[in-house]
């Protein structure tokens, strides 16, 4: 069976829209992870800030922790700019498919 181009076009345009709204959810889930990380970071970063003050030994791991709290910060910061940028595209696209519409027969 034979599908015409109007057929085709629709075929398509629904698939891609699909795919726009699978990347929205993959990109509103990697966000709620970061933040995520963000928080348990920053409770891990305070619990070890009041170790410090019972036991001054803690002092070296802090500052390690920090050290690697702070690049781990820069690295989702990018991570983050990235996504709103591939958002902001998939939300454009999914926009125009909208505003176009499957082509009618």
């Amino acid at each position: 069976m034979m599908f015409g181009p109007a057929m085709w076009r629709r075929y398509r345009s629904t698939r891609q829209k699909a795919a726009c709204e699978r990347l929205l959810e993959e990109l509103c889930g990697r966000a709620l992870v970061r933040e995520a990380e963000d928080l348990v970071e920053t409770v891990w970063i305070e619990g070890l800030d009041r170790a410090e003050h019972a036991d001054p030994t803690v002092r070296l791991i802090l500052e390690r922790e920090r050290a690697s709290f702070l690049r781990a910060s820069r690295k989702r910061s990018a991570e983050a700019d990235k996504d709103q940028r591939r958002m902001a595209a998939a939300t454009a696209e999914m926009v125009q498919l909208t505003r176009t519409g499957p082509p009618a027969d």
